[in-house]
């Protein structure tokens, strides 16, 4: 029985989804340090303007509901990323699997 997929093709595709995770998880972190940046700033220049003037409260909703929104997004795409990630390593074992039962002399009849 041929193979569709070769071992050095399976080491290359467990590499492959190893150098995603890492520059991914390493996106992740930077993204969540300029998200926190943001915030901050955000968050000080609100208060500046609401003890300027309390006819500014209303900028404090808006920033609060923006960087909501954002973290309800980031957290959401780093979960259906680490999904996918998680799959495919699946499929990767269950292909090295079938390899290995294929080679054992007990799949040939």
């Amino acid at each position: 029985m041929k193979s569709d997929v070769s071992n050095s093709e399976i080491d290359t595709l467990e590499k492959v989804l190893s150098d995603f995770k890492y520059e991914w998880n390493e996106s992740q972190t930077r993204r969540a340090s300029k998200w926190r940046l943001y915030f901050f700033i955000s968050f000080v220049i609100t208060i500046t303007l609401s003890l300027y003037s309390s006819s500014f409260w209303w900028i404090g909703l808006i920033v609060i509901a923006y960087f909501a929104g954002s973290l309800f997004t980031m957290l959401r795409q780093n979960a259906k990323t680490h999904d996918q990630i998680i799959e495919h390593q699946q499929q990767l074992k269950l292909v090295r699997l079938l390899r290995k039962f294929q080679a054992s002399p007990y799949s040939e009849k």
